[in-house]
């Protein structure tokens, strides 16, 4: 049955369509890192009520979101009339995964009228089991190769016109050429399950006057998954900042081979990839000691000077990584309402809710490397192809690239969290209805009190070395070797090997991996997953404790400073924020309140106001007093060197020494904010189909817990004696930096942490929009919105005082900060819907809904904070590819996930029984990234479409049968990477994107049957 969307547009009040929109959620805690909103309990189409979305606020939501709300109502026992019942099984297969799984759910609803009133009891159960695999081929770091044309005399970017200039490269050309660093060849199966109980119970007494409802929803999520990766790894740029101009031409052709053969974009199309000898060791005796498959020989030539190498070309590095990432999930959730009917005027709400809900997560991921050389050639649609050859300058043993003696392990890297939340949420609304017949309608005013709190344990991503070239490593090389053994004694190395795990590795390679196209390379070597999956066996067959390998791998929760299970204090966060809220609104207008002849008026006006208490808990570890001992180890007087106009002995005190104990303490921080939200919504009836509706109102966003973290590592003073350093006093600001007008040094301690004080950032918001319902199935609508950004989280500098051993002092604190703008963005929305029912027969049922958005962002600048702990200790500075936020990063200025463009078209059909639907939607290119996690710089998702498809037909007025799919069209995700734009190093550039991802997924089909009596 068709639902009239007439309805919607007499009776919906708040203006505008669901552009932009994201979930904020109603009084609920955060299972998962860093966020708001926790994950909905598994719904199904019976277990779910109605849907409301809506772009701008009214005074009485709660509020959390700048970009929209989506309400998601629970079917509750009163809305089932006397008797439910209902179930669906639904199979689904995926063309990748090529396995079926199932999902079920049913509902029971019943109501009952008694003496005592009606009453209604409700049970859901729903249960999900999907697996599906997703196969990527991935570029790390691209590289920008230039030797000439790309500086100026002082070293200065060249930029024309926003272009980064270049003459020449040292592959040959005469512009930018480029090379990926790495090449990844992921296959991942994921094994998602789901499954979720929903428990509802309502009172009504018998005048209709009281209504009680009570909800309890236990939610639990896992998704597991293990990927296999082949990564073949040209250069590295680790560290390296994002205009990064590489002068020489490390990659090369193999002996025999054409040169390297770059496109008209001046990426890299085709050869057979090598790179320069020299990274082993010193001689041929060094190699071997460093790594052997074949007895006598190193597994990498020496070719220096005395050797018998015929080319100075070897392989390059393939990394076959195996990762393990189990994440698991759960919430519970309790909840009550009264509704009270106090007179024919005056109605009243009262609402309390308990949630508590955790997060668990594992990863582990071990790599086996090998070396061969790599026919690199592209494909029609852009991928790399890379075939592996026999490297050159390699001795392998029988077997090759298919045998686990020629691999060593590089490294290993695990990661834990555990997390926790609950909250405890309070709410009590009045509502008084005025005459009618009047321009007031009403007015509703509340209050609202929530405590929510939350543990985090996030670990370090723990990369640890086993092996590696530049090591010593004897028997520990080969990952097969499981038997105890000396080590050469050039190694120096304490003990004996003693044999990593046995039978733990599997030779297979990726299959039938895309489709052939782009890794024709059977046989690989992996760690199995079934030792994978195995953490206790893992631990025993790698680790330092239990092998002794060359280098080694302590798991993290062996760690010997850990303070709380497998953490550290830097990767524990505990906040909790307490909101008071108050809101006041009044409605007026009606249908049968016009102006200007007959133009009728309906909205609201108000305004909330929120008070937000956050206390951060964490703690200070202080410097030691090495650095007090150094500087004061020259004495005051002594004669000072050339261009040194200080020794900052002489203003060394007993206080800076007290407060450098190495010592350690608990510590609390936050802040208090009072936030006035007004809003405004009006609806003008220009007839009894067309509207015109405006809406104006500001709304917050709380900052991620992870932004908050407190946790202060502090760092020692700097020392700076030159004449130009900002810690000297001199006897006036215009005095000459010489030693003879010195006065003081200032010692500035430091540390990174995150920011408990910080404001939610807040958006003034607008849109106008007119509406026409032609028909009760037809209507077009055309919006435009407004949004203005204040306080953005940037990344600053702030004063901060810390009392240790009796003594304060100031600590300049690196890390978030609310600026006083953030940009803003504007756009357009466009709807249409219909069905043509004027035509004959069974042509009467066809349909269609479009849609199209248009955004367009103005002075967005990006923090590129992290919300997981950074590299230095506590901190949110947001790091990739070895960079943290500093001239070296470019700034997109764009927002995350925002398209300029998208639109969705569907073909409808509903005609008796049959009922289809075709849906077709697009976006254009958006920022996933500002600064990745991997790479260090802007990621993008190229413009895409997909297609979904879903069929219906009812078997009598009881059962019901299903066909759906999605992603019908086999779309390849892509992304791109920002290899140029502004930054401090080149201000003004304009972006440069070169695909550099392309992502499969599964083409997904569902086939249902629901019962419903």
């Amino acid at each position: 049955m068709r639902r009239s969307i007439l309805d919607r547009g007499r009776k919906a009040v708040l203006g505008g369509g669901a552009s932009l929109i994201t979930l904020a959620a109603v009084a609920v805690a955060c299972p998962a890192w860093a966020a708001d909103a926790a994950d909905a309990p598994v719904a199904t189409a019976d277990g779910s009520s109605a849907t409301v979305d809506q772009l701008n606020a009214t005074a009485e939501m709660i509020e959390g979101g700048i970009a929209g709300t989506v309400n998601l109502r629970t079917r509750l026992p009163f809305d089932s009339g006397d008797q439910l019942i209902s179930g669906s099984v639904k199979g689904n297969y995926g063309d990748r995964g090529k396995k079926t799984t199932y999902e079920y759910s049913g509902i029971i609803a019943k109501t009952w009228d008694t003496e005592l009133g009606r009453i209604g009891v409700l049970a859901n159960y729903a249960d999900s089991h999907i697996l599906t695999r997703t196969e990527g081929v991935v570029m790390q770091r691209i590289g920008t190769f230039c030797s000439a044309g790309y500086q100026d005399a002082t070293g200065k970017p060249i930029i024309t016109n926003g272009a980064v200039g270049c003459t020449a490269s040292p592959y040959g050309g005469s512009t930018w050429q480029y090379m990926p660093g790495q090449v990844n060849f992921s296959q991942v199966n994921y094994d998602r399950k789901r499954h979720g109980t929903s428990l509802a119970f309502q009172w009504e007494n018998n005048p209709g006057t009281l209504e009680f409802t009570t909800q309890y929803n236990d939610s639990y999520y896992r998704n597991a998954w293990l990927e296999k990766s082949a990564n073949v790894s040209l250069f590295g740029t680790f560290g390296s900042p994002a205009y990064n101009p590489l002068t020489t031409a490390g990659i090369g052709p193999a002996p025999g081979t054409p040169g390297l053969v770059f496109g008209a974009d001046g990426m890299l199309v085709s050869g057979v990839l090598t790179q320069s000898t020299g990274d082993w060791g010193g001689s041929t005796q060094d190699n071997i000691n460093r790594g052997s498959a074949v007895p006598g020989l190193p597994f990498v030539n020496y070719c220096g000077p005395g050797s018998s190498c015929t080319t100075q070309r070897q392989g390059i590095y393939v990394n076959d990584e195996a990762r393990n990432f189990n994440h698991s999930e759960g919430t519970q959730d309790l909840s009550a309402n009264l509704k009270w009917k106090v007179t024919e005027n005056l109605r009243a709400s009262f609402d309390a809710q308990y949630i508590k809900a955790t997060t668990d997560n594992y990863d582990i991921l071990v790599a086996a490397t090998t070396m061969a050389n790599a026919q690199y050639s592209v494909n029609g649609d852009g991928t790399p192809q890379i075939t592996l050859l026999p490297g050159s300058n390699i001795n392998y043993a029988a077997g090759g690239l298919t045998n686990p003696h020629n691999y060593y392990i590089p490294y290993i890297q695990d990661h834990y969290e555990s997390n926790k939340a609950d909250e405890l949420a309070l709410r009590a609304d009045a509502e008084y209805s005025f005459q009618q017949g009047g321009w007031l309608n009403s007015l509703k005013v509340g209050v609202r009190y929530a405590d929510r709190s939350q543990q985090v344990h996030y670990s370090t991503y723990n990369w640890s070395p086993v092996s590696a070239p530049w090591n010593c490593n004897g028997p520990g090389f080969n990952i097969d070797n499981t038997t105890p053994a000396a080590y050469p004694a050039a190694c120096g190395h304490a003990g004996n090997f003693q044999g990593y795990g046995a039978g733990i590795w599997a030779s297979s390679g990726l299959g039938s991996f895309y489709n052939g196209d782009v890794f024709p390379n059977p046989g690989m070597v992996f760690l199995s997953q079934q030792t994978l999956a195995d953490r206790a066996g893992l631990i025993k067959a790698l680790s330092q404790a239990t092998t002794n390998s060359p280098l080694g791998w302590t798991p993290l929760c062996d760690r010997a400073a850990n303070t709380d299970g497998c953490f550290v204090p830097p990767e524990i966060l505990d906040v909790e924020e307490k909101t008071k809220a108050a809101y006041a609104m009044l409605r007026f207008g009606g249908d049968d309140v016009t102006i200007f002849n007959g133009v009728t008026v309906q909205g609201n006006v108000g305004v909330r106001f929120v008070r937000s208490e956050l206390t951060s808990s964490g703690g200070v570890a202080y410097p030691t007093a090495d650095w007090y001992r150094q500087l004061t180890a020259i004495p005051c007087g002594t004669p000072l060197p050339s261009n040194v106009v200080v020794n900052p002995a002489c203003y060394a005190t007993p206080a800076l020494l007290a407060f450098s104990n190495g010592g350690s303490s608990l510590n609390s921080f936050g802040g208090s904010h009072d936030d006035w939200l007004p809003s405004f919504n009006v609806r003008f009836g220009l007839t009894d189909r067309q509207f015109l509706r405006f809406a104006a109102s500001r709304a917050l966003a709380r900052p991620d817990f992870g932004l908050l973290r407190n946790f202060a590592n502090i760092q020692k003073p700097v020392i700076d004696v030159g004449p130009n350093s900002a810690y000297v006093v001199y006897n006036s600001p215009t005095a000459a930096h010489v030693a003879a007008n010195v006065t003081g040094y200032n010692f500035i301690f430091n540390a990174d942490s995150g920011y408990g004080a910080l404001h939610p950032i807040t958006a003034d918001q607008f849109d106008i929009s007119y509406e026409n319902y032609f028909n009760r199935s037809s209507s077009f609508t055309i919006a435009l919105f407004y949004k203005k950004l204040n306080g953005s989280i940037a990344y600053g500098e702030f004063q901060r005082s810390f009392t240790n051993n009796g003594v304060t002092q100031n600590v300049t604190i690196r890390g978030p900060r609310n600026e006083n703008g953030g940009g803003s963005l504007e756009g357009l929305e466009v709807a249409f819907q219909t069905f043509f029912d004027f035509l004959p027969g069974v042509w009467s049922g066809l349909g269609m809904q479009a849609n199209y958005t248009h955004t367009i962002q103005h002075g967005i600048n990006n923090s590129n904070l992290a919300t997981e702990p950074g590299y230095a200790a506590g901190g949110t500075v947001g790091f990739g590819g070895g960079l943290q936020v500093n001239g070296a990063v470019i700034d997109s200025h764009r927002l995350a996930g925002i398209s300029d463009d998208a639109f969705n078209v569907v073909g409808l059909y509903e005609k008796g029984p049959l009922a289809m639907r075709l849906a077709y939607n697009w976006r254009s290119d958006f920022l996933t990234n500002n600064l990745d996690c991997c790479i260090g710089l802007p990621m993008w998702q190229k413009g895409a479409g997909f297609l979904d498809g879903s069929i219906r037909y009812q078997l009598g007025p009881r059962i019901e049968l299903s066909l759906e799919g999605s992603n019908l069209l086999n779309t390849t995700t892509v992304f791109q990477q920002q290899v140029f734009g502004d930054s401090a190093a080149t201000p003004g550039a304009k972006a440069v994107k070169i695909d550099s991802s392309w992502i499969r997924s599964d083409r997904r089909i569902q086939f249902g049957v629901r019962f419903k009596y």
